[in-house]
């Protein structure tokens, strides 16, 4: 389906060009398109048919004119045949030794001989041996004429003409056609008879016999004849065509072709398909078929012709092209009938469908579409239906679903309506929430599950900001007593620091005075030890080691106690360290107490701004009853 689109929308370039070619009236009607079409088929077989019909007859009318050239041919051998066949007969019938006799007795027995000899033969006239050594010649002997009888007497005069001078005694001469004997047609053979010098044997034979031979084709409408190359008829069926002039300069053109030395057919058979028509002839057109007589040894110039009419030669060409004619146009009148009932009929059924359509278009889905045909027109009348069916369902569908819009509107408008009214509800009370009145609460009605969750999930918040606002009221509250009490408590750690600094201050510097008392006493001790030593090395009578033992062991006491001093004193000086640190960061307590005591009284009074049902207090998880302490600043003492 997809591929039939494409064709139609895009198309190759052979149906674009055909599309531009068609003019867009045409187009635009199916009927015209159609008719178009069975135009360019019935031309397409008109042209189909005339062209292979053309070739057919052409090639039946080539194959006639082949038949009638090998028709001419073959009447050509026979009367080669013929011609050879006699020449062979008089040359054999000439070397009988009878025919040289002399004497009284040899005319007799000459003519004896001759009379068997023409029994042998078929279809002879006449045989009789002539002298030519007399003037004029004379019958030696003969069965038909009497001894010694001038050729002149018996109407043989062409035997004068008849040059022998030249002939050897294999030669044969074959004549024209001549009359003899008031109105006999024949042709005459002469032979030298062997072992003489004069006498020579002649046979005439009947030119009837030959014109029956070659003129057997038992049709009337064919006839053959034989015409030498001055155009005189020598064989015919007829014998009054005989010697008879064959035809105008026109007529005679085949057997030019025929005895011609050159040119493309020159001397070769043919065939001429049109001729005429010639009165001496045929009264209309005819065709001949020519071939040349050949016989070795002989001067003859003869030309087979083999004549038909026309209508009579190609008549199967004729009936063949006829018959291709009106088939072809049979076919097309046919392609015409048969594409007219089938374009009438589609026209119709298109047309009455497009009614339909436009019926469809204009609102009306009710009407009726249904076709009998089973092929593509019935195929898009049922696609047409249930397009109608789809389409109709489709806007009942839309129908019912435009009801249902315009109930939903409706709603939509009451909801709208509904929901405006309790957002200003809603935001009036939001308002008063937001100037600081807590104890306000939105009133769910149960209308929209929205709505209420948003009132339920308002009012959760506004109770958790109520109490966180309680608590951080109470929170300030405590907040600001503490810091009071923590300013008041770090004032007196603070002075009692000071007092601990002073205080190890004065024991430091008492503790340097001692570890500097203790280190010269130390060093004296030192001093006197040596002196002990150096005393008892120079008197060693004396016992002096018991008191030199206890002045070094005072000695060690008092360096114990002054490294122990030393100790004292770098302790004395870290917790006067410390106290002075301590000291400075309760400096910065009470200032940050200050500070939270400062900032704890405005929040009291922004707090003070919102109104709460109930006072909240602020639980403090470090002590047991989640209250701040009471107590007062730490004394200095503590």
């Amino acid at each position: 389906m997809e591929d039939d689109i494409g064709d139609e929308t895009g198309g190759s370039g052979a149906l674009g060009a055909i599309r531009a070619a068609v003019p867009d009236f045409v187009r635009k009607r199916f009927i015209l398109k159609f008719a178009l079409i069975l135009a360019v088929m019935a031309l397409t077989v008109a042209l189909i048919g005339a062209t292979a019909t053309g070739k057919l007859s052409s090639q039946v009318e080539h194959d006639v004119e082949q038949e009638y050239e090998d028709l001419a041919t073959q009447k050509a051998t026979v009367v080669e045949k013929w011609i050879q066949r006699n020449s062979v007969s008089v040359k054999l019938a000439s070397k009988n030794a009878v025919l040289t006799r002399d004497g009284d007795r040899a005319g007799y027995q000459i003519r004896n001989e001759l009379a068997t000899t023409g029994a042998n033969l078929y279809g002879v006239q006449s045989i009789y041996l002539v002298n030519r050594s007399t003037s004029p010649a004379s019958v030696v002997a003969s069965p038909q004429f009497p001894f010694d009888t001038d050729v002149s007497a018996i109407g043989r005069e062409w035997l004068e003409n008849v040059s022998t001078e030249e002939m050897d005694v294999a030669d044969v001469h074959t004549t024209d056609v001549h009359v003899v004997d008031g109105d006999n047609r024949v042709i005459a053979f002469v032979s030298p008879v062997q072992g003489t010098d004069d006498r020579y044997l002649v046979v005439e034979y009947k030119v009837q016999q030959l014109a029956n031979s070659i003129d057997q084709d038992g049709i009337s409408s064919r006839f053959t004849q034989v015409v030498d190359a001055n155009g005189t008829v020598q064989v015919a069926a007829r014998s009054s065509e005989i010697l008879r002039q064959y035809g105008s300069e026109d007529a005679l053109r085949p057997v030019s072709l025929a005895t011609e030395e050159s040119g493309p057919a020159g001397g070769s058979a043919g065939v001429i398909p049109r001729m005429g028509p010639h009165s001496q002839v045929l009264d209309e057109e005819y065709t001949v078929g020519y071939a040349p007589v050949r016989v070795f040894g002989s001067d003859l110039s003869w030309v087979v012709l083999v004549h038909e009419p026309t209508s009579d030669v190609f008549g199967f060409v004729q009936t063949i092209s006829l018959w291709g004619r009106l088939s072809t146009l049979g076919g097309v009148v046919f392609i015409g009938l048969v594409g007219t009932a089938i374009g009438l009929s589609t026209t119709r059924d298109i047309n009455r469908l497009r009614r339909r359509a436009d019926e469809m278009r204009e609102g009306d889905l009710d009407v009726a579409i249904s076709s009998p045909r089973i092929d593509s027109i019935g195929q898009l009348y049922d696609g047409f239906d249930d397009m109608r069916r789809s389409l109709k369902e489709q806007i009942e569908a839309a129908e019912h679903a435009r009801q249902r819009a315009e109930v939903s509107r409706a709603e939509a408008i009451e909801m709208n309506e509904y929901l405006q009214e309790k957002a200003e509800e809603y935001s009036d009370i939001m308002q008063q929430c937001a100037e600081g009145d807590l104890t306000q609460r939105l009133e769910p009605d149960n209308e929209n599950d929205s709505m209420d969750r948003i009132a339920r999930e308002f009012n959760d918040m506004v109770a958790e900001l109520e109490k966180t606002t309680g608590q951080l009221r109470s929170f300030a509250e405590e907040v600001e007593h503490s810091g009071e009490v923590l300013q008041s408590s770090s004032e007196s750690v603070k002075t009692a620091s000071e007092h601990v600094a002073s205080s190890v201050q004065a024991i430091s510097d008492d503790a340097h005075d001692q570890k500097e008392q203790l280190e010269a006493v130390s060093a004296e001790l030192d001093d006197l030890v040596d002196l002990f030593d150096e005393y008892a090395a120079e008197h060693d009578e004396l016992d002096v080691a018991e008191p030199l033992d206890n002045l070094e062991e005072i000695a060690q006491t008092v360096s114990r106690v002054a490294e122990i001093s030393e100790q004292t004193l770098a302790e004395t000086e870290l917790v006067a360290g410390a106290a002075e640190e301590q000291a400075a960061e309760l400096n910065e307590v009470t200032q940050r107490a200050n500070d939270l005591t400062q900032y704890a009284g405005p929040l009291s009074e922004v707090l003070d701004g919102f109104e709460t049902e109930t006072e909240r207090e602020f639980f403090y998880p470090n002590r047991e009853d989640g209250r701040p302490s009471d107590e007062g600043p730490i004394s200095g003492d503590d």
